[in-house]
């Protein structure tokens, strides 16, 4: 079995079969931990652009037997010491024939250079809180949602390497004109932190808490925010052109609390493939706007010539 399973990069041309292994991943999922209505939480498991997007990462590796797609595993790294699996699936008809335990040390041979792996895992599944501490990982902490597991590998010459720091106390201190390029923080409290007048360019931030964050006056062109819970986020007087916006859950939150947009430019801009249900304009300038090319102002003037009034519709 060892000698038939590998990982190969996902290409856009695996997208549509790695959306098609993730609608009957998500099925059984649900099936077999899941009742009285609930789903598990896959972000855009049914969305071919989805599975695109997570190919943009770099880190979207098929898992292959004989050439057959049988699962898929996300993995993002900072490049230096820690990584963290974001995405781990196997094919139902594929598990229990140590394909996932496999997966694990081919993906640790792929990245030599990292100590420190992390992952969560949905607190309903008892066969994957095994799986993953029978193959080394232990128990960090958990919520109501998700136990959390991380896995570090031992190197015992890490102490005596130069351009690592351990467990140094650095609270009130002021860094001014320092070259921090290509650092890496991992578990590193910056909480009450600030930031101004430097170069984060390609900057990454993953599996933080970044409540209560503020951004004013900074260049984010090409940043990726994906994977997040961003809910009560307040954007004003941002520059969005060019921005892609894909795969997003913009109904009511947890508590029942509405996306509100006010004064948004959003001239030449276009809504593909969305569910708008409930969705209302209000004193909006709609010149222009088409919905499946056809003008808003000719339906809504056809609408009138009706003679159907706000009584009787």
């Amino acid at each position: 079995m060892n000698t038939q399973v590998y990982l190969e990069l996902a290409t856009d041309f695996d997208a549509e079969q790695i959306r098609d292994l993730m609608i009957i991943v998500e099925k059984d999922e649900t099936s077999r931990w899941y009742a009285k209505g609930e789903r598990p939480y896959i972000p855009g498991f049914d969305s071919i652009r989805m599975q695109q997007y997570h190919v943009r990462s770099g880190g979207y590796y098929k898992i292959l037997m004989k050439d057959i797609l049988v699962g898929v595993i996300l993995i993002s790294t900072t490049g230096r010491e820690h990584a963290r699996i974001d995405r781990f699936y196997i094919d139902p008809q594929y598990q229990s024939k140590q394909i996932g335990s496999n997966v694990l040390r081919l993906m640790e041979e792929q990245f030599p250079q990292i100590r420190i792996w992390t992952l969560d895992t949905t607190q309903k599944s008892p066969r994957n809180h095994y799986f993953f501490e029978k193959n080394g990982y232990k128990f960090m902490s958990e919520d109501e949602e998700e136990r959390y597991y991380y896995k570090e590998i031992h190197d015992s010459n890490l102490e005596n390497q130069e351009d690592f720091t351990f467990d140094k106390v650095c609270m009130h201190h002021n860094f001014r004109e320092c070259n921090m390029q290509d650092s890496d923080f991992f578990e590193v409290n910056l909480s009450n932190s600030s930031y101004s007048n430097s170069n984060m360019r390609n900057l990454k931030i993953q599996s933080s808490n970044l409540a209560g964050m503020h951004i004013t006056n900074s260049y984010l062109g090409h940043a990726i925010f994906g994977d997040s819970d961003m809910s009560n986020v307040e954007i004003c007087h941002v520059i969005m052109g060019g921005t892609y916006i894909h795969d997003v859950k913009l109904s009511l939150d947890e508590d029942n609390q509405p996306i509100r947009m006010e004064r948004i430019e959003m001239m030449n801009s276009s809504i593909q493939d969305s569910n708008m249900q409930n969705f209302s304009i209000i004193n909006c300038n709609i010149k222009g706007m088409r919905i499946d090319g056809i003008l808003v102002s000719d339906l809504l003037e056809a609408y009138k010539n009706r003679g159907i009034t706000g009584e009787n519709r």
